[in-house]
């Protein structure tokens, strides 16, 4: 599928990750959320009783597709089981947009795992034709999520992010920005993560991931503390330089009530619309 038949996705606001312990409360009642991501490998099996609660969520609310099992950077060839199962589901469901990871994982020893890719010209030329394969094979435009990085004392060939760059514009994909992840990497490689976002194509970032209990919204006092918190402030400086972008909370320690990730998507709204109201 060529640029010009894809479709260009929406701006969706504010969403959450769907967990199962979610589920009884949001089949009771409609929540100020205004979309869930799913994983979908939870999903690539028989139609069960999570199916039919997933149908239920969908007439209700937008539903997206994050996954963890595509390993584009991986060296043996694309799982093509994997990736008809994907395609079934995603004819299912019809999601919003579909997402992964720009790593490289699947070896026995390291099942689940997603390592980073070296950021070079023959990395390069490895996965653009297969995210493009891909793509063409789903119907799908995909969005490819930075991985963290570990400290290393040598540099990349490429820069990240205009890996991530140059990924995105010679595959024809798109980027899910994770903060964290980016916060990260930064501190372990000494980066300007400032520098990184001004390096990527604003048209392509699709999506943000945000960790949860880092954004305050309120008094002084709050706004002192979300003022230092380097990972809002990445997601501040996001917004400043691409505009408004879906973001989805997650939290990665925890599972956390439902009415508090409600609370925190409320304040995340806040936020938002004071760093873009400012920088009109």
């Amino acid at each position: 599928m060529s640029a010009s038949e894809m479709k260009k996705l929406p701006y969706m606001g504010f969403g959450l990750r769907l967990r199962k312990e979610y589920l009884p409360q949001l089949l009771r009642q409609q929540l100020d959320i205004d979309w869930f991501e799913i994983i979908s490998e939870n999903y690539l099996g028989e139609r069960d009783q999570a199916f039919l609660q997933l149908e239920q969520i969908r007439r209700s609310y937008p539903i997206v597709m994050h996954g963890i099992s595509l390993a584009i950077g991986s060296p043996w060839p694309l799982d093509r089981d994997y990736l008809a199962r994907l395609k079934n589901l995603i004819d299912w469901l019809q999601p919003a947009w579909i997402s992964d990871h720009l790593c490289w994982s699947g070896a026995d020893d390291m099942q689940g795992r997603m390592l980073p890719l070296p950021y070079s010209e023959d990395a390069l030329d490895h996965i653009v034709p297969r995210i493009r394969e891909v793509q063409d094979y789903l119907g799908r435009q995909v969005l490819l999520e930075n991985v963290p990085i570990e400290h290393t004392d040598q540099a990349p060939e490429i820069p990240e992010a205009e890996f991530l760059q140059a990924v995105a514009e010679r595959s024809d994909s798109l980027i899910l920005l994770d903060a964290a992840n980016l916060h990260a990497s930064s501190v372990n490689q000494d980066f300007d993560p400032l520098d990184y976002l001004r390096k990527l194509p604003r048209q392509r970032v699709q999506q943000i991931h945000l960790a949860g209990a880092v954004i305050l919204c309120g008094s002084e006092d709050k706004e002192a503390q979300y003022n230092a918190d380097p990972i809002w402030n990445l997601y501040a400086s996001a917004l400043q330089r691409f505009g408004p972008v879906s973001t989805m909370i997650e939290r990665m320690d925890t599972i956390a009530p439902l009415a508090e990730m409600v609370n925190e998507l409320r304040k995340a709204r806040c936020q938002a619309e004071k760093v873009l109201s400012a920088a009109e």
